[in-house]
């Protein structure tokens, strides 16, 4: 994994995610659609990518799923639940995209938006996450995924009421 301070590519990364949010509302108008991960974090280090996370009422997941699967390539199905699906563009753009589909209000939901927002105003926390980030320098991407999720879960756990 190589990293970069979000500010190096942010006018790149707004224009990118203006212009995803307004294919994926063409396509759910009930969708609420948020820009999460690190270029949404002032100060972050990233990799350059943009992640959306997609929020949806329970009743239009699985409709949800087959449109996006329309637009978007399957990404990391064996994380995917009848609440939380990934998608990313492939080919990948000048920035690459991920897509979190989740069902509004649920356990996945909670977890991305309190992950975006204690990075945003926790300048410790953002800091001990960019130090992280150096540290998975050269890694490998299955590596960082599993080392990142470890890191998220140690640091929001008590947060989010898991033991």
């Amino acid at each position: 994994m190589q990293f970069r301070p979000e500010e190096a590519n942010r006018e790149a990364v707004i224009s990118t995610f203006n212009d995803h949010r307004g294919a994926i509302t063409a396509l759910l108008p009930e969708a609420e659609v948020e820009h999460i991960g690190s270029t949404a974090v002032p100060g972050a280090l990233t990799k350059g990518d943009l992640d959306l996370l997609v929020r949806i009422p329970s009743s239009q997941f699985d409709s949800a799923v087959a449109a996006l699967r329309r637009r978007y390539a399957v990404n990391q199905p064996r994380s995917w639940t009848s609440q939380f699906a990934s998608f990313k563009q492939e080919p990948a753009d000048v920035i690459p995209v991920g897509v979190q589909l989740v069902v509004a209000g649920g356990k996945d939901d909670a977890l991305f938006l309190a992950w975006r927002d204690r990075l945003r105003t926790d300048s410790g926390l953002r800091e001990r996450f960019n130090a992280f980030k150096r540290g998975q320098v050269g890694a490998g991407p299955d590596e960082y995924i599993e080392a990142k999720a470890e890191f998220i879960e140690a640091e929001l756990g008590d947060s989010l009421g898991n033991e």
